[in-house]
């Protein structure tokens, strides 16, 4: 029987910035999680260059390079999330350490990634490494569909859904970077006649398709209404002719001078003031994104399709373009004012997503006790 695990460290390479996607703030919430664990430390591997930052200490960190290169430091997990590496860096760590248990965690899609990637021709990255033998795979409830791919692609049995976790403190760190003191002086100056569109524009699982044409449905029936409509990382849709092409029948752009714009990606807060707090969103197998919460956070109006969190926002069913159009004018009229009720509901959100919740401890806890028994 294995020993009991109490020291974990838990990888991120620090050569991404936190904002540059939701994986860097997945896993310092993680790392957080894990240390509110009675009995149990977690600290950070990490790959890149350590500099001053806010979010990694470095008494609770130590570099991927001296880690292995040092015969006398070991853990009793360690969970490849931010970085994986090499097969033969993998194997030596675990010849070395026989009693360390291997996780990998995925907070991405990886099913979907392979089959997009598969498919683009110019597409010239190699995948991520693989690294056999992992002891378990740990990954976020809107991946369950893809447990019988994970099972098969890293011939591992056991392949569990772990919480999905979130709070303010990133946000707050964009806020204060800004030097925006006042965040409800802030909110009460975001315009939400302004539409803006977040979605990358990378895969199929986040396009800006669909709301482009919500935004169409409404303009049929309430002309004139909406100011205007930014489409960030739309610099992605205007570089082939297909996309301007289906845009140039629109009423959006044909009767709206300067109602649609692309832009290239901008950070969120920056965007919301200066281009629109009215987000409307679409997503294939991609039902929780940190967009989402941050929308929700600050009492935006979120129209959205992710069945994960239709009780909050304004949520349609997968390509509902209709019930999604009703959504912009009952917010017109009555978002403001009911902007309380609006808040408080997703309060109660944010408190199960806290890395902070007991329920998220004692569920990452569990997690890490049935390791014992592999």
């Amino acid at each position: 029987m294995s020993k009991n695990i109490k020291t974990i460290a838990v990888t991120i390479n620090l050569d991404i910035h936190y904002l540059s996607n939701g994986l860097q703030q997945n896993i310092l919430f993680l790392v957080n999680c894990l240390n509110n664990i009675q009995g149990k430390k977690c600290i950070i591997l990490y790959h890149g260059k350590l500099k001053k930052y806010d979010f990694i200490k470095k008494e609770s960190s130590i570099s991927y390079e001296e880690y292995y290169s040092n015969n006398n430091k070991n853990f009793d997990l360690v969970i490849y999330a931010g970085f994986v590496p090499s097969q033969e860096k993998h194997s030596f760590d675990k010849n070395r350490n026989k009693n360390t248990k291997f996780v990998l965690i995925q907070y991405g899609n990886e099913l979907a990634d392979c089959i997009h990637f598969s498919l683009d021709s110019s597409f010239k990255q190699k995948p991520k490494n693989d690294v056999f033998p992992i002891d378990e795979i740990w990954t976020s409830p809107h991946h369950i569909r893809n447990i019988p791919f994970l099972k098969t692609k890293y011939d591992v049995n056991n392949v569990k859904v772990a919480p999905f976790l979130w709070d303010d403190s990133f946000l707050l760190k964009q806020f204060y970077e800004l030097g925006i003191e006042n965040i409800e002086e802030f909110k009460s100056n975001i315009d939400i006649k302004k539409v803006t569109i977040f979605e990358p524009n990378i895969s199929f699982m986040k396009t800006s398709l669909v709301p482009v044409f919500i935004l169409e449905r409404f303009e049929k029936f309430n002309p004139n209404i909406l100011k205007s409509c930014s489409i960030l990382c739309g610099d992605r849709l205007i570089k082939n002719e297909y996309f301007p092409n289906i845009i140039a029948n629109l009423d959006i752009f044909k009767k709206r001078k300067d109602f649609l714009k692309c832009y290239k990606r901008f950070p969120f807060l920056a965007s919301i003031y200066n281009l629109g707090g009215l987000i409307i969103s679409h997503q294939i197998l991609c039902e929780l994104n940190y967009l989402y919460l941050e929308a929700l956070y600050l009492s935006l109006p979120l129209i959205h399709n992710s069945n994960l969190l239709k009780n909050y926002g304004y949520y349609y069913e997968e390509f509902d373009i209709i019930k999604a159009e009703k959504h912009i004018k009952y917010i017109l009229e009555n978002h403001k004012r009911n902007i309380e009720l609006y808040s408080e509901k997703n309060n109660e959100l944010f408190k199960k997503l806290s890395p902070n919740c007991d329920d998220n401890v004692q569920s990452y806890n569990k997690l890490i006790e049935e390791l014992n028994t592999i």
